[in-house]
């Protein structure tokens, strides 16, 4: 499973390569060791340009993480579990940066929502990955709306560029069920639908979102029963 899709760090992630080749130097961090291979930093010389030459992994809850690595063609991530691999997430082609690999938008305790953004203004789509097994739990590619990390509960829309027909998913990791809510009819009016939409208070029994509209003068806010 290769999805090509976009790495940069939001929350100063970092992450790891891993091979094996013959020819690796070894980085220390605080308790552990990464090995890196010298001779793929010699050779590729978009490499000199780019800050991100000494890559560690990212750290996800309940012993979790995803690693860089890469073949003679693609570099990718990987969602491992100590040393177990456990499925390719994102790939893109050697040579390009890293961030157009993609970015961890949430870590929860056994998911993670996985972006992909094509810059400022355009939709941020997603991924929610069960760690267990790297399967998505959505039925598709959503778009990024908001999301509670502390309650563990993501706000995604299924369509990137949504109309009056269109619904938004409240998807609840905890529980593992998801519901869906109609969007507030003022931002239609309007490009960059979703995000003007964001996720202000999320009780048990209800979520309110606040949203924008005429050019981000006007402000509400809308209370939904869950």
């Amino acid at each position: 499973m290769k999805i090509a899709i976009l790495l940069f760090s939001t929350t100063l992630l970092l992450l790891s390569c891993d091979n094996n080749s013959n020819s690796k130097r070894k980085v220390a961090t605080d308790s552990l060791q990464y090995e890196i291979d010298s001779s793929f930093l010699e050779k590729e010389e978009y490499l000199k340009e780019n800050p991100y030459y000494e890559i560690y992994d990212t750290i996800l809850r309940g012993g979790f993480s995803i690693s860089l690595s890469y073949d003679n063609e693609l570099q990718y991530l990987v969602l491992k579990k100590g040393r177990a691999t456990i499925d390719t997430i994102g790939n893109c082609s050697l040579g390009l940066p890293y961030k157009n690999l993609g970015y961890i938008g949430a870590d929860f305790d056994s998911t993670f929502v996985f972006v992909n953004s094509y810059g400022s203004g355009n939709p941020h789509y997603i991924w929610l990955y069960e760690k267990s097994t790297g399967k998505n739990l959505l039925s598709d590619i959503g778009a990024w709306i908001d999301v509670d990390t502390l309650r563990q509960v993501l706000l995604y829309s299924k369509a990137d560029i949504p109309s009056e027909t269109d619904s938004m998913t409240l998807f609840d990791t905890k529980k593992m069920t998801q519901k869906v809510y109609p969007f507030p009819k003022e931002i239609f009016e309007e490009p960059n639908r979703l995000n003007r939409i964001k996720l202000l208070e999320l009780t048990e029994n209800t979520f309110t979102i606040e949203y924008e509209y005429q050019d981000g003068n006007i402000t509400k806010a809308r209370k939904y029963l869950r």
